[in-house]
C-alpha cells in the first residue's frame, strides 16, 4: 500500500469524524475520545480494504515444473558398454541444475515431490516407470507445462501422452542415455519337481529393443554351473518376445531328492548393460512321480491312449504302472522295465494325480490307503464294489446299450466341454452303475439314445480334494477309432484332468506360488496335516521369520522377502506321516525395468495458453484490521454512552 493511499485513507477518515462528531452530535464534554476511536475505526476499514493479498508471491503458480525418473534403470551408465561413463541419473541433476525449475518430482511408482536445497543424489531405486500419476501431481500443483528428465523407459507412454493432453499439460522430453539394440531374458519357467531321467523342458523369455540386434543369438542353460544345454535361435523383432526352450536330462540323486540350481545366459553383448542376459531358478529332482500316476491292475488298451494324454494335461508329465505276476510292475515307458512294488508306492508320493484302473475288490490294500490320502484321483473302476477314500459305491454291469449324449450338466468342468460333439460316439462297452448324490455329474448317458439317464462320469470334491469316478469301461476304444471321435477323447479327458489338477499338489505343505520380489511367501496345507513348523533363514544362516501352528490353516502367509537367497525349514505331520523338507530359495529382483524397452522419442505436446485474472484479485483479503476495527467499535459504543451521547 503507497504513502499516498495512506494519507488519503486518513483524510477521509478524519473528515467523516469532523461532520458526525462536531456537526450531527451534542456538545458534550469528553467526546474527543469516542471521536479518535471513530476516525481509527475509519482508517482500519478503509486501509484493510487497500492491503495486499495474503501470500500472493508464495501461492503464485510455478513456471517452471521438472519431472525426475527415479526408476532403476537410471542407475545405468548413459552409454552401453562403457562403465565409466556418467549414470543417466548424474546427466539428469546436470540438466537439472541448468533448467533451474520452481518445483521438481520425483517419478517412478509414485510421484514424489523433491526439495530445491537437497537434489545432490536421488536414489533410483523404483521398480516401476510411471509417468501419468506425476503428471496429474504437477497439474494439480498449479504447472502448465512439464519437463520430463528420463531415459524414456515408460511403462505407460501412450497412457501419458493422451493424459498430458487430457490435462491441457504443456509436455517436454530431455532424453537421457543413447538408444541402443538390446536382447534381454525376462524370466525362465521350469516345473518345479523333475524326476531323475525324465526330459526337464526350460522355457526362456527373450525381449528386444533397438536396431542391428544381429542375424542369431545364443542362449545357455546351466545346471550347477555345468553347461547342459544350448540353443542359436534368431533374435525377436524390436519391441517384440519369443520363447526359447531348451531341455536337459537331470542326474540320479539316488534315494533321496537333490536340488538344483539352473541359469539361463545370453551370450557376451547381447545386453550391452549386462543387466538382464540371465535368469535362474531351482528344481527339485527326485525318483518319485512329478506329473500323473497311472496304476493298472487290469491288461487291456486303457493305458495305451490315456498316459500320453496325461503327459500333455499335467504338468510334469506322466508315469504308468502295470501289475504283472509275483507282486512286480512294468514300468510303461519308453523302455519299459519291470519294478518292485516299493518304487510304483514311492512313484506316488510326489504325483499331482493318481490315477487307478482296478475292479475296487482287487486294489491292493498300499494302494488303497494311497488312493484315500491322496487329495486329486481319477478312478476307472472295472467291477463293482466300493472305492476307497470317496465313499463311493459301483454296482452292475447294466444291461443295454447306452450312448453319451447332450446336454452337457452343470458342473465345475463344464465350460471346457462346451464344444464336444457327442452324436458321432458310439455306444460303452459296459456302464456301472454308482450313487452320485451331493456330486457333479459331468457327462449322461442313454439307454438306447432315449429314455433312462444314468451317469457316465462323476466328479465331487471336498475341502482339499478332488476326485473323478468313471463306471463306463473302455473309454479306449473312442481313442481307437481316430478323428472325431478321438477328438471326442481328448476333450473329455481335458476337461475333467484340467479340473482335477488344478492349483493341485500332493505333498503336505507346499508353496502356493512361485516366490516373487514384493509378494508375499504362501503355502497351501493338505487337510488332516498338524505340527507345522515353517522357518526362513537367509545365506549367512540368520533366522528371517518362523512360524509354528498345532492346527493350521489351509493357507500360511508368510512374509515379504527382500532380493536374495534363502532357506527354508519345513517339519510336519502329514495324513500320511511324518514330513520334514528343506529346500533353497532365490528372490530375485523384478527385472521389468532393467529390461529392453522400445526408446521412440516423445513428441513434445504445447502448453495451452489460459487467460488468468491478476493474481491478488483471487487471493484473500487480510481480516485483522476489520477484527481490530470492530473491537474499537464496541469501546466507542461504551465510552458514548458514559458521557451521555446515544
Amino acid at each position: 500500500m503507497s504513502p499516498l493511499l495512506w494519507f488519503l485513507a486518513a483524510g477521509v477518515a478524519g473528515a467523516l469524524v469532523l461532520w458526525a462528531y462536531g456537526g450531527r452530535e451534542e456538545r458534550v464534554q469528553g467526546r474527543l475520545g469516542p471521536a479518535a476511536l471513530r476516525a481509527v475505526v475509519l482508517f482500519l476499514v478503509f486501509g484493510g480494504l487497500a492491503l495486499p493479498a495474503l501470500r500472493g508471491d508464495v501461492a503464485r503458480p510455478p513456471q517452471r515444473v521438472v519431472l525426475l525418473d527415479l526408476s532403476r534403470s537410471m542407475a545405468l551408465p548413459v552409454r552401453a558398454g562403457a562403465p565409466d561413463a556418467p549414470r543417466r541419473i548424474d546427466s539428469a541433476l546436470v540438466e537439472l541444475a541448468r533448467l533451474r525449475p520452481d518445483r521438481v518430482y520425483g517419478f517412478g511408482t509414485e510421484p514424489v515431490p523433491l526439495p530445491l536445497d537437497s537434489l545432490a543424489g536421488p536414489s533410483p531405486v523404483a521398480d516401476r516407470t510411471r509417468l501419468r500419476p506425476a503428471l496429474e501431481a504437477a497439474r494439480l500443483g498449479g504447472a502448465d507445462s512439464v519437463w520430463v528428465l528420463s531415459d524414456g523407459a515408460w511403462e505407460d507412454r501412450a497412457e501419458a501422452v493422451d493424459a498430458a493432453r487430457g490435462l491441457g499439460l504443456g509436455l517436454k522430453e530431455i532424453r537421457l542415455g543413447e538408444p541402443v539394440g538390446r536382447i534381454g531374458i525376462a524370466g525362465a519357467r521350469a516345473p518345479e519337481r523333475a524326476r531323475a531321467g525324465d526330459t526337464v523342458r526350460v522355457t526362456a523369455e527373450l525381449r528386444a529393443a533397438g536396431a542391428a540386434l544381429g542375424d542369431s543369438v545364443t542362449v545357455d542353460l546351466r545346471v550347477d554351473s555345468a553347461l547342459v544345454a544350448r540353443a542359436r535361435v534368431e533374435p525377436p523383432s524390436a519391441g517384440r518376445a519369443v520363447d526359447v526352450e531348451l531341455a536337459f536330462v537331470p542326474d540320479d540323486p539316488g534315494d533321496a531328492s537333490a536340488w538344483r540350481r539352473y541359469e539361463v545366459s545370453l551370450e557376451e553383448g547381447a545386453d550391452p548393460h549386462g543387466v538382464s542376459d540371465r535368469a535362474t531358478g531351482w528344481i527339485e529332482i527326485s525318483d518319485s512321480a512329478t506329473g500323473a500316476v497311472l496304476v493298472s491292475t487290469v491288461a487291456d488298451w486303457e493305458a495305451r491312449f490315456l498316459l500320453p494324454a496325461l503327459e500333455r494335461l499335467v504338468l510334469g508329465g506322466a508315469r504308468g504302472f502295470l501289475r504283472l505276476r509275483g507282486g512286480r510292475w512294468l514300468e510303461l515307458s519308453a523302455r519299459p522295465r519291470v519294478v518292485e512294488e516299493d518304487v510304483v508306492s514311492r512313484s506316488l508320493r510326489g504325483a499331482r494325480l493318481l490315477v487307478v484302473q482296478a475292479a475296487p475288490a482287487d486294489i491292493p490294500e498300499w494302494l488303497g490307503r494311497a488312493l484315500a490320502a491322496h487329495p486329486r484321483t481319477l478312478v476307472l473302476p472295472r467291477g463293482p464294489g466300493d472305492i476307497p477314500g470317496i465313499g463311493v459305491r459301483v454296482s452292475g454291469p447294466v444291461s443295454g446299450e447306452w450312448y453319451a449324449m447332450p446336454p452337457i450338466p452343470a458342473s465345475p468342468a463344464a465350460a471346457l466341454l462346451t464344444d464336444v460333439a457327442l452324436e458321432p460316439l458310439p455306444p460303452v462297452r459296459e456302464l456301472y452303475a454308482v450313487d452320485p448324490a451331493g456330486r457333479w455329474t459331468i457327462l449322461n448317458a442313454y439307454r438306447n439314445r432315449r429314455g433312462e439317464a444314468r451317469p457316465l462320469l462323476v466328479v465331487g470334491e471336498g475341502e482339499e480334494t478332488r476326485w473323478a469316478v468313471s463306471p463306463a469301461a473302455e473309454w479306449w476304444r473312442w481313442a481307437l477309432r481316430g478323428g472325431e471321435h478321438r477328438r471326442v477323447y481328448d476333450g473329455i479327458l481335458a476337461g475333467v484332468v484340467g479340473w482335477l489338477v488344478e492349483d493341485a499338489t500332493s505333498e503336505p505343505v507346499a508353496l502356493a506360488a512361485a516366490p516373487a520380489a514384493g509378494r508375499p511367501l504362501e503355502w497351501r496345507i493338505r487337510p488332516g496335516t498338524t505340527g507345522l513348523s515353517v522357518r526362513v533363514t537367509d545365506d549367512a544362516g540368520a533366522e528371517v521369520w518362523s512360524e509354528t501352528r498345532d492346527e493350521p490353516a489351509p493357507r500360511l502367509t508368510g512374509p515379504v522377502l527382500p532380493p536374495g537367497a534363502y532357506e527354508i525349514s519345513i517339519a510336519a505331520r502329514g495324513p500320511d506321516g511324518p514330513f520334514e523338507v528343506e529346500r533353497p530359495l532365490e528372490i530375485a529382483s523384478d527385472p521389468g525395468e532393467l529390461l529392453p524397452t522400445a526408446d521412440a522419442p516423445l513428441a513434445d505436446i504445447p502448453a495451452v495458453v489460459r487467460e488468468r485474472r491478476p493474481l491478488e484479485s483471487r487471493m484473500p483479503r487480510p481480516i485483522w484490521p476489520f477484527a481490530l476495527a470492530v473491537a474499537l467499535l464496541c469501546v466507542e459504543w461504551g465510552w458514548r454512552h458514559r458521557i451521555g451521547l446515544r
